[in-house]
Parts: C-alpha cells; structure tokens; sequence
C-alpha cells in the first residue's frame, strides 16, 4: 500500500482511463467518509494506466477500511 506522501501520479498510456473522470473520482473518494460508487471510467486514448488507477483505488479503499 501507498502512503500519501509516496503518491506521484499515474503514467499517460496509448489506451487508459478518461483523466478527468479518475481525477474527480479521487477527488470526491478523498473528502468522502464513505465511498462514492464504483468509478465510470470510459476507456480513451491518452489516458491514465488503468492497473494503477486500480491499485491506488485499492489503497485509498483500504485505507479507509473498506475492502474494495
């Protein structure tokens, strides 16, 4: 698992996860004491690497004790 402070972005592949879908995602998963739905990221060229949205998704879950 990641800390915070660990954290330093995710990698733009030819195909991944709509960047500003998984920013406002995190965003809202950050100020949330619950979590806010599964994600709806639509699958676009220049986009983040989608194991590691995955993975840090998983973390933040995790952190806030809840299984993902």
């Amino acid at each position: 698992m990641s800390k915070p402070s660990e954290f330093r972005g995710f990698n733009v592949v030819w195909r991944g996860y709509n960047r500003q879908q998984v920013d406002r995602y995190l965003e809202a998963l950050s100020e949330a004491d619950t979590p806010v739905g599964p994600p709806p990221f639509q699958i676009v060229g220049r986009g983040y690497d989608r194991q590691q949205v995955d993975a840090r998704i998983r973390d933040l879950l995790a952190d806030k004790g809840i299984s993902g």
